[in-house]
């Protein structure tokens, strides 16, 4: 056996354990966060938030699949199927990308939004780069499915049919990336800037250094996508082999899809839970739903408009205000900024 059928062995291999860890990691997660969908999603009132979670976690795990039994190391795509098919596939990832980026960047841009206490301009310097990454997105999702751009060749390695594909053009793939790392960058940043801002102020508050726990997960989750779309983003533009590629598409293909449905359910749990329903299940992504707070009885439910107040009973917290230490008002103040103006 020649050495060079040895590597493309050695590479198809490396395909199928990076199917295996896939493909366990599509369950494990189903399994863990399957109860917190139903409970948060399904059985609560449906929302845009509520769509956008369905939108991210189909995807998700379309593209996890597909990647389990499509996998790629090197240029090379072992398939047990050909031609056509495989040509279908390929446009259809495209587009499915493409749309679940959108989608999982609206979360994170409505996550900061609401970490800024729903700042018009916070939100209107969002929506100018989102809005530039969508159309850029869609006319590199365009080109990318296009035949005459792709460039597929397939060979027949002892008993194995391996599928070899790879653009013509370069152009499209900087520019997606770009806007993405610029919104990444932005968004990143506007995170940590209220994140030292929320320390400094419950240090004064409380005399710690403790972050609101409020605050602490939306900046944990905020951070952990933006590494995944940074290594995303990194290994699209650099080609590697062995370890290194497996250790890469393993982190990149696993970390960013199965945590971007998870932001949605931590929010969510966490507004039903710590706050006992007082608040509307959305606010943590600047939204509300008027259905949930009964604001005139007329709207119906899924009406998504800007956050108008976030807690009710004001009365009995009045009563109750005496009672509560300046920590625990200092974590009540930062909770209701997310959603009061």
């Amino acid at each position: 056996m020649s050495s060079d059928v040895q590597s493309v062995l050695a590479q198809l291999q490396l395909n199928d354990y990076i199917s295996v860890v896939i493909l366990t990691a599509i369950s494990y997660d189903y399994c863990l966060t399957f109860s917190k969908e139903i409970a948060y999603i399904w059985q609560r009132p449906w929302t845009r938030v509520s769509t956008l979670f369905v939108v991210v976690s189909v995807l998700s795990g379309v593209l996890l699949l597909r990647s389990a039994v499509h996998t790629q190391t090197s240029g090379i795509h072992q398939i047990r199927y050909v031609g056509y098919v495989s040509g279908i596939t390929t446009a259809l990832r495209g587009w499915a990308y493409t749309i679940f980026w959108m989608s999982a960047d609206m979360v994170m841009v409505l996550r900061v939004y609401a970490l800024w206490n729903r700042s018009k301009i916070i939100l209107g310097v969002l929506l100018v780069i989102y809005t530039s990454e969508v159309v850029i997105l869609l006319v590199s999702a365009s080109i990318y499915s296009d035949p005459k751009y792709a460039i597929a060749s397939v060979a027949q390695i002892l008993d194995i049919t391996v599928c070899s594909f790879m653009l013509s053009t370069q152009t499209w793939n900087i520019a997606p990336a770009t806007i993405q790392c610029i919104l990444g960058c932005v968004l990143c940043l506007l995170v940590v800037a209220k994140s030292v801002r929320d320390l400094l102020q419950m240090y004064r508050a409380t005399r710690k250094w403790q972050m609101n726990r409020y605050i602490s997960l939306l900046a944990r989750d905020g951070l952990f996508y933006f590494l995944a779309l940074f290594l995303v983003l990194d290994t699209q533009g650099t080609l590697g082999q062995g370890l290194v590629l497996l250790l890469t598409s393993i982190f990149a293909a696993v970390v960013l899809f199965t945590l971007t449905p998870r932001f949605v359910l931590n929010v969510r749990e966490l507004y039903v839970l710590d706050t006992q329903g007082r608040w509307d299940i959305d606010a943590g992504f600047g939204l509300s739903s008027q259905a949930g707070h009964g604001v005139g009885g007329s709207a119906s439910i899924g009406t998504i408009a800007f956050a108008a107040g976030g807690l009710t009973g004001s009365s009995e917290e009045g009563q109750s205000t005496a009672a509560v230490s300046p920590r625990e008002r200092a974590e009540s103040d930062d909770r209701e900024e997310i959603v009061i103006e």
